[in-house]
């Protein structure tokens, strides 16, 4: 075992920039369905558990040492450690892909990179999109999702570069690596007024019942309201590139806006959680931009979720959001705004 002096430690131990390559090393996926904490990781060839190859979420393991189990199959050559692929957009883009700013470096020594999947049972394939954004990431190196123990010739373990928490901005290197090599070829095309919208996910998505009202004032205000889930990754990135102001409810679509924003863009971020629930997100804009998102906090503290996880629409201050995208230039100040009218709230 090999490893590489570590210059950005954690303050728990969970983050590092080192690098720990592995001879003969065993990866052994999760044998249950989880909840939160994943039983799933990396041995050496001697059994002794590589807590390297661990994931954070805050200050809490995610990933817990499984029960060795003798390997089932081998890979030849040398392969870069991934973690666990979550399925969940978000957990994907911040935990998933939080170890591949090693790939430059090593990429002209490896076969590919590995994972584990979440859930054996349930998840053990790589889906579509995830390909689509791994390939903007790591181009055509081959991606192998691991549902058996396997022994691996040679494994490169990088440490953890992303998550949430305060790793939310990421490390220097996860970050240089996203800014030099992810989507580089995807060219911006689209609108310069862009609105995210969340109006058609289902009620188990957190948001508002009745989202279109937000979409109808957004769209009058100039902005071209965009649903991401009717588009592909590469189409989605090459929105985000073009749009030089951006407005949307907090949500995993401006996680992969963060990965592909410069400076010169704008964000506004209406929260449509407690404030606290997207810190991570509003750190990893704020890091990988370099500039703070615009936070409106126009959520009724007293509202609860009536339709699923859903509140109703007249959970929000339609007064406030209109006054804040005023004051920062986000729609023309003279643009008639105001608060929730009857027929908007009866209409939806």
């Amino acid at each position: 075992m090999s490893s590489d002096p570590t210059t950005s430690p954690s303050p728990h131990g969970g983050w590092s920039q080192s690098v720990v390559v592995l001879e003969d090393a065993v990866v052994v996926p999760p044998s249950t369905s989880a909840k939160l904490v994943v039983k799933a990781g990396v041995f050496s060839s001697n059994r002794d558990y590589c807590r390297h190859a661990a994931m954070w979420r805050r200050d809490k393991l995610i990933t817990a040492e499984p029960v060795f189990e003798t390997p089932r199959s081998k890979l030849q050559g040398k392969w870069l450690w991934g973690g666990v692929l979550y399925h969940h957009f978000g957990h994907f883009q911040v935990e998933s892909t939080a170890r591949l700013w090693a790939v430059k470096r090593f990429r002209d020594e490896i076969e590919g990179v590995v994972f584990t999947p979440r859930d054996v049972k349930n998840g053990a394939e790589v889906l579509a999109y995830e390909r689509d954004y791994l390939q903007l990431a790591v181009g055509d190196l081959p991606v192998k999702l691991l549902s058996a123990s396997t022994e691996i010739e040679a494994l490169v373990v990088p440490g953890q570069g992303f998550g949430l928490g305060r790793i939310a901005g990421g490390t220097r290197v996860f970050r240089r690596f996203i800014d030099q090599q992810f989507a580089q070829d995807v060219a911006p095309d689209g609108p310069e007024k862009l609105f995210i919208s969340r109006s058609k996910q289902g009620l188990g998505q957190g948001g508002f019942v009745g989202e279109e009202v937000l979409d109808r004032r957004m769209h009058k205000a100039g902005y071209t309201v965009f649903w991401p889930e009717e588009h592909s990754i590469g189409e989605q990135v090459a929105r985000y590139k073009a749009a030089q102001r951006v407005v949307a409810l907090d949500g995993s679509a401006l996680h992969l806006f963060a990965m592909v924003a410069r400076r010169p863009q704008t964000v506004a971020v209406i929260l449509r959680r407690e404030r606290i629930a997207s810190r991570s997100l509003r750190q990893h804009l704020h890091k990988f931009m370099g500039r703070k998102p615009l936070v409106i906090d126009a959520l009724n503290d007293t509202s609860e979720a009536e339709h699923g996880k859903k509140r109703l629409i007249s959970a929000l201050d339609f007064d406030m959001i209109g006054k804040a995208l005023k004051k920062h230039d986000f729609i023309e100040k003279m643009e008639p705004w105001g608060g929730l009218t009857a027929s908007e709230v009866s209409a939806d």
